[in-house]
């Protein structure tokens, strides 16, 4: 798998030495449509793409009905939209795992942290409504920390969870949405886009970005994989 990290954590240092400098008079309320000179914005075409929680492999129970139901996404669905576009986040409740990874092994620590988070809600008989969602909260060159979320319906009273999972809430806020829609071995791609992007539109971000899952491929590789990327601007 391709080390993310490169695009990624040069973006964050670019924006802690002020190399994209914020001019909030520039930031309307108006589309934000890419610059002349970047590729056209991919358009997701399905609001709810098969993938975004697996089936059960033959021979295991089916998962309730709570799991298979259409679920919310953080965004509209792009196809509704022009890209990148704009948009407000709302806190929703959410199971949370809080952890650090490797660049090599991102992937499969997402999906396996997500898995956790999937039984965790089943054991405890609560709803997932929303996709699950990763916050990079800090990046070096080995690795990066993080929070992973899943959005579930509220819980009252709270649920009895494992040491490493709390109830909590999903990110709040401005923010401005990409789409990838290839491999996760590809994403470093979209990040440097998305870097090229924001400097061309002199915009400056919170250095935490949000990846929502909505659709996850087998593999790192695998090209059925539809991800919102999020980035928050500062006031």
């Amino acid at each position: 798998m391709a080390k993310r990290f490169v695009p990624l954590f040069g973006l964050f240092v670019a924006l802690g030495m002020g190399v994209l400098p914020l001019r909030a008079q520039t930031i309307d309320s108006s589309p934000l449509a890419p610059p002349p000179d970047l590729p056209p914005p991919v358009v997701m075409p399905i609001e709810t793409p098969k993938g975004a929680l697996e089936a059960p492999a033959p021979g295991e129970p089916a998962a309730p009905a709570s799991a298979t139901a259409a679920f919310k996404s953080v965004a509209p669905p792009a196809s509704e939209v022009i890209l990148p576009d704009r948009l407000t986040l709302e806190p929703r409740p959410a199971l949370i795992t809080h952890g650090k990874g490797e660049w090599e092994k991102a992937y499969d620590q997402i999906r396996e942290a997500v898995a956790k988070l999937k039984a965790a809600a089943e054991k405890s008989k609560l709803s997932v409504v929303g996709y699950p969602l990763t916050i990079f909260i800090e990046t070096d060159n080995s690795g990066f920390t993080y929070d992973i979320m899943l959005p579930i319906a509220g819980a009252s009273p709270p649920p009895d969870l494992a040491g490493d999972i709390k109830l909590g809430e999903t990110p709040t806020g401005k923010a401005i949405r990409f789409v990838h829609l290839a491999s996760y071995d590809e994403i470093d791609g979209a990040y440097e886009q998305i870097t090229a992007y924001l400097d061309a539109k002199d915009i400056i971000v919170k250095d935490a970005f949000i990846e929502e899952y909505l659709a996850f491929g087998d593999k790192s590789n695998s090209p059925e994989t539809t991800i919102n990327i999020l980035v928050q601007p500062k006031k």
